[in-house]
């Protein structure tokens, strides 16, 4: 017995050094594969950022998507996966890495809003405007709140639902402390004019005076307003209601200048009208104010007049239209006199003034640059309010 348990006694530190040799030689080819997958990660890595600044994103997916395959919880390169895969067009594999994001109980309650953003903006460059929404709407407080709400905003106004987003502005008014004030106006004057197309006069009131309500003598809202006055027949009211803007936005009158010689024609006022454009010439003798007061001049007073009256703008502030209205006025007399060798050397020149001035005038946006024969309260371009100037650009003008 004495010697068996003296065996032992020497038998087991021997094993014990053989498994403590083993787990050790063990470790050391795990920190090895470790070591070696760590290398491939951070080469794969360095490439993917390498390629991205030679703007190689193809490679540089192929590069990152390699990284990922090799240690799936990073969570980081899965957010420029997916944000590379959005840039390019390939929204379906952006919104399978961010729905993997969402999908996952371990993520932080910051990645979580950060994933639930990124599939939001995924689902709405992919058109999925009621999944946008609902991504959305799970962001909570933190970062990524407010380019939520941003990102809300703008679907809201490409799907026209201007109610839901009259409070998405004022929600961002409370948490971004920034004025969307003007913008809920015009949201409040979309619905007014919507409601104007369906002929529910009583909700486009009640929409005007909530915009009137919410930015004082709104420059649209004031327009629908006496819209409103002449739909029900109240032509008087309608001139009234517009005397402020040819009080308070002069500039913008040319917007209404059609509507206002109408209501002066219906109470037969038609020249007290015509005067009070005529009188705001001196201030912006040039764009659509321009164009209606010479064609309701022509219409009520004559060629004669008419072309006196363009000869003195081209006395004070010359432009291509104003000599185009003077040179078509004199063509008009010409061919009242019947002087034909006259009227055909106006005629020449006038054709191809006409066709000059055409491609000429334009609304530019001040944001983008996108130009435009009419004005527009959102540009077209860039979507942001109020960016186009009342004034209509030449493009070429003779004064300095």
């Amino acid at each position: 017995m004495i010697s068996v348990a003296n065996y032992w006694l020497v038998i087991l530190p021997v094993l014990f050094g053989i498994g403590w040799l083993a787990s050790n030689w063990e470790r050391r080819l795990q920190d090895a594969v470790d070591n070696e997958e760590q290398i491939k990660k951070q080469k794969s890595t360095f490439k993917g950022l390498n390629l991205l600044l030679n703007e190689q994103p193809d490679k540089a997916i192929d590069a990152l998507v390699e990284v990922v395959k090799l240690d799936p919880e990073t969570t980081e390169l899965h957010f420029a996966l997916g944000s590379l895969f959005r840039r390019r067009g390939e929204t379906e594999r952006a919104i399978r890495i961010h729905q993997h994001l969402v999908g996952r109980i371990d993520l932080n309650m910051r990645d979580r809003n950060h994933a639930a953003y990124e599939l939001g903006r995924d689902f709405l460059r992919a058109g999925m405007l009621d999944r946008a929404e609902a991504s959305l709407n799970q962001v909570s407080d933190g970062a990524f709140n407010i380019p939520a709400k941003v990102a809300l905003l703008e679907m809201y106004q490409i799907e026209k639902d201007w109610r839901k987003a009259i409070i998405a502005a004022n929600e961002l008014q409370l948490i971004e402390g920034k004025n969307y004030q003007d913008q809920i106006a015009h949201f409040y004057c979309e619905i007014a004019q919507e409601s104007i197309r369906r002929k529910d006069f009583k909700i486009a009131e009640e929409a005007v005076q909530q915009s009137l309500s919410t930015v004082e003598n709104h420059i649209r809202a004031i327009t629908l307003k006496g819209e409103l006055r002449m739909l029900a027949a109240r032509p008087k009211e309608a001139i009234l209601v517009w005397i402020e803007i040819e009080k308070h936005h002069a500039s913008y009158l040319h917007l209404i200048a059609d509507k206002w010689m109408s209501a002066h024609a219906e109470i037969g006022q038609e020249k007290i009208g015509l005067q009070h454009l005529k009188d705001q010439l001196a201030e912006q003798a040039g764009g659509e104010l321009l164009d209606i007061v010479y064609r309701n001049c022509l219409k009520i007073e004559g060629a004669e007049v008419a072309e006196r009256l363009m000869s003195d703008i081209m006395l004070t502030t010359p432009s291509l239209v104003a000599m185009t209205k003077r040179l078509e006025s004199q063509w008009i007399l010409a061919k009242d006199a019947n002087n034909q060798p006259l009227e055909q050397d106006i005629k020449a020149s006038l054709d191809l003034l006409k066709l000059r001035t055409s491609t000429l005038v334009r609304y530019t946006c001040s944001s983008c640059g996108f130009r435009a024969k009419r004005f527009y309260w959102q540009c077209p371009g860039c979507n942001h309010w109020d960016v186009y100037s009342p004034k209509r650009s030449e493009g070429m003008s003779f004064s300095n």
